[in-house]
């Protein structure tokens, strides 16, 4: 019993873990905040490598000191950049990883602006980065399969001590019965 509830607990838990995660890239998105995941090392310690930054793209105006992420050569397939607003210069945005020692070769336009930075999850851009899509179909099903095969265990062993229940509660009333006629 105590190992069907233990079984019943940890599927829960795996369960929870995985919506808490896929929220974590679906929710921010409803309100304009992207997920981006760190690759290298530039901006460390401010933001780390592995981490998922998450950006504001409703906020596209940038101060000196403002970490911003933004698109090389502003196309659409361009890489992703996120570094540190070190200057402005004739509209532009000078930009530095906090890790270098100089500033980016070429200025940012506004127009490569995707957002500014809000917070970062350490580490599980890892996890994120491993994940492919054709995972979730199978992903889902475990899960599906994992809580139906904990509700079923759950349900057959509570009917196991719920029949056990009414038996016992029969023959105690059976028995309080007899004691009674016995008095008469």
């Amino acid at each position: 019993m105590r190992l069907i509830l233990w079984f019943g607990k940890l599927v829960s838990g795996i369960t929870m873990l995985a919506l808490l995660l896929a929220s974590l890239f679906v929710v921010p998105r409803l309100f304009g905040v992207e997920p981006y995941i760190v690759i290298s090392g530039s901006m460390e310690p401010a933001v780390h490598t592995g981490a998922v930054a998450f950006v504001n793209t409703g906020d596209r105006e940038c101060q000196v000191g403002d970490i911003i992420t933004y698109r090389l050569n502003g196309g659409d397939g361009a890489p992703v950049v996120t570094h540190r607003v070190v200057g402005v210069e004739n509209g532009s945005y000078i930009t530095r990883g906090d890790a270098n020692e100089v500033p980016d070769l070429a200025p940012v336009e506004p127009s490569q602006v995707l957002g500014t930075f809000l917070f970062q999850i350490p580490w599980i851009g890892y996890l994120v980065a491993s994940w492919r899509p054709w995972m979730a179909v199978p992903a889902s099903l475990w899960l599906i399969f994992l809580n139906g095969t904990a509700m079923a265990l759950e349900a057959a062993s509570s009917g196991d001590g719920a029949s056990d229940k009414k038996k016992k509660g029969k023959e105690s009333e059976m028995e309080a019965a007899d004691v009674s006629r016995k008095n008469i």
